[in-house]
């Protein structure tokens, strides 16, 4: 095989209904497809049809890595995983998802840039892989089993030095929330592919590799990666530093880790405890990591998640989700703010005989089983929020104010999710992302909304930058001031949307972490925009950084306009496939409207009230998104 830098040259093929193995060279997508995300929307291209149904043998699950996953770059070694997704509404398309821990880096240790996986097992099965060994096991004594012990039993058998991804009973039952999860506790959340991976009847993933894995320009690369280590000084891309609560530290064992393998610094969403007493088993202690939303379970976060479950059963409610194999994400920001809604307007009272109480862990308990085993209403509930409100005819109002699109709950888009803060008129360049993508948009797609907030003088009064500052910023990496302006309105949000759709496709193909990428604001620099200066004088812009990553580690010769250029086709191939298997359209990306046409939820201080969407001043950002793309206005599609 041709020889490669930072990738293996290998993909590995199985078909789990015939139980052949062989390998395809990753050549064949090199370099035009770059990696991970890239990767695996060309194959799904060439490999789902119309009319492939999410079950059928045909319907691929595909875990792929990129160049920089298992090498020293800064913030690298997460896997990306495609297919059809059982949670997608109205249909279950193709989209993608991710997860962190040290999967990814130990797949390329083995030899492998990804996995593409078909057929169906006609008994339960796991995948073990060490280097050129690939064995499909048998598994009926793990079906059945939760992830926690799925991962033990394996880890047991095969060393503590491999590294487990495993479905939970949900993924088994084909529940459309399932996830699957590293035995990091790093999950494939939103998508619902542990449904996918159950259906195949996989129940896990073991991997160990011992292979080196080469870079291009070794030196260079790893004089950039601590370069970059330096620059990056704190999570979320934000100006400050997280620090541990003294009380949770002594009390339980909280500490920082790290849910990505390169990961160096402290992350305000990742926690892990090591002595949470249990409130379902006197006596016994649990341990675990708080990722992302998690920290929502024990509520009181602020008034709309106003149940009182506390930070002990709160734990143990998000480990449950942990071990079967739930979406935390789905339950947390959309079904059980609708269910509560819900009773309070007095249209539902109890949840298969049980009161609905959302400060009782024993309901937690109640709904977490009924959901992953498909009991009574919980089988319904299985479905995810936005079906199952339609299924019941239950407060399908209530729960379009937290469902904007495809399925999945809100997300930095102020009008849903009431967790992240954010106001007009910046949620409009989360609109437009919201519309033409496949899904939450935001789990990669952070860099504008994140990167805006966080440095404001609203959310960071103490050391973030004044609206002046931003504007700057705006002006230098967006060309215009009103893309960051917190008093403009609709005018330059389109190219912001187009700038950070490019930069979702990097974070997935390489890919790496987009709570750190890309490095715009910086605390290091007199104009506050991020860029490193190199030992020879070179200076590397911040929004450079990953192409620069990508050619160092390569060694593949590729200008930064045509590293754009790859993102922009992976994208026009993506929307591609949504018109060809199932007449995506502009008609479809204006569905969402109606949701952005009633009132945010957080106030601009500087306007002083309540904005919500203009429709007709909406569809001319569109226009204008389009255009950039290369879109057909009528119809959404790519005109080339």
């Amino acid at each position: 095989m041709k020889k490669l830098y930072a990738f293996t040259g290998r993909i590995l093929r199985i078909d789990l209904s015939s139980k052949k193995i062989h390998i395809q060279p990753t050549s064949d997508y090199l370099p035009e497809w770059i990696g991970g995300r890239g990767i695996a929307t060309k194959i799904a291209w060439d490999e789902i049809s119309k009319g492939t149904e999410l079950y059928e043998e045909n319907s691929p699950l595909i875990f792929m890595v990129g160049p920089l996953c298992g090498t020293i770059a800064p913030f690298s070694g997460r896997t990306t995983l495609c297919g059809l997704a059982p949670q997608g509404y109205p249909v279950p398309w193709f989209t993608r998802s991710s997860f962190g821990g040290h999967f990814g880096a130990e797949l390329k240790y083995a030899g492998y840039d990804g996995i593409v996986i078909k057929g169906i097992s006609k008994n339960p099965v796991f995948l073990y892989i060490n280097n050129d060994v690939v064995e499909i096991n048998y598994a009926d004594t793990l079906w059945g089993l939760g992830i926690y012990e799925t991962q033990q039993i394996l880890m047991k058998k095969y060393g503590d030095k491999c590294r487990v991804v495993a479905i939970g009973q949900a993924g088994e039952n084909r529940v459309r929330i399932a996830v699957l999860a590293t035995e990091t506790e790093s999950a494939s959340g939103q998508g619902g592919f542990g449904a996918l991976m159950g259906s195949k009847n996989l129940k896990a993933i073991v991997i160990r590799g011992t292979r080196e894995l080469l870079t291009a320009n070794k030196e260079r690369f790893q004089v950039f990666c601590r370069k970059l280590r330096e620059e990056a000084h704190g999570s979320h891309g934000w100006p400050h530093t997280p620090k541990l609560d003294p009380e949770m530290k002594n009390k339980y064992g909280q500490r920082f880790q790290a849910c990505t393998q390169q990961c160096h610094i402290p992350c305000y969403d990742a926690r892990y405890y090591t002595k949470v007493p249990s409130v379902l088993c006197k006596g016994r202690k649990l341990s675990g990591q708080v990722d992302c939303i998690a920290g929502l379970f024990p509520g009181t976060a602020n008034q709309f998640y106003n149940w009182n479950l506390g930070f002990e059963a709160g734990f143990e409610a998000g480990r449950l989700c942990n071990d079967m194999g739930i979406n935390h994400w789905e339950i947390l920001v959309g079904l059980v703010p609708w269910l509560k809604e819900c009773k309070e307007k007095n249209m539902i009272k109890d949840i298969d005989g049980m009161e609905i109480n959302f400060s009782d862990i024993y309901f937690w308990k109640h709904l977490i089983e009924n959901i992953t085993f498909r009991k009574g209403m919980g089988d319904i509930l299985a479905e995810g929020g936005r079906r199952a409100a339609e299924i019941l005819n239950l407060g399908i109002d209530v729960m379009k104010d937290y469902y904007p699109a495809w399925g999945y709950a809100g997300h930095w888009d102020g009008h849903g999710d009431r967790i992240n803060h954010i106001f007009f008129p910046f949620w409009i360049v989360a609109a437009i992302q919201w519309a033409v993508d496949t899904r939450d948009p935001i789990s990669s797609g952070h860099g504008y909304v994140q990167n805006v907030m966080g440095w404001s003088p609203v959310c960071s009064p103490e050391y973030g930058l004044s609206w002046e500052r931003i504007k700057e910023i705006g002006e230098k990496i967006y060309g215009t001031s009103l893309s960051t302006d917190p008093l403009s309105s609709y005018e330059a949000k389109a190219f912001p949307a187009v700038f950070h759709g490019y930069r979702s496709v990097y974070k997935d193909s390489l890919p790496v972490d987009d709570q750190v990428f890309p490095r715009i604001f910086s605390r290091y620099t007199e104009d506050n925009i991020s860029r490193i200066e190199l030992p020879d004088g070179e200076i590397v812009e911040g929004t450079s950084f990953e192409h620069r990553l990508f050619t160092l580690a390569t060694g593949i010769e590729m200008e930064e306009s045509e590293f754009q250029s790859c993102a922009s086709e992976i994208l026009d191939l993506d929307r591609m496939l949504q018109a060809r298997n199932y007449n995506r359209s502009r008609k479809d990306d204006e569905l969402l409207i109606p949701y952005y046409e009633k009132e945010e939820y957080r106030i601009n201080p500087l306007i002083g009230y309540k904005m919500k969407m203009d429709g007709s001043k909406f569809r001319k950002v569109l226009d204008e998104y389009y255009t950039l793309k290369g879109w057909d206005l009528k119809t959404g599609v790519p005109i080339k």
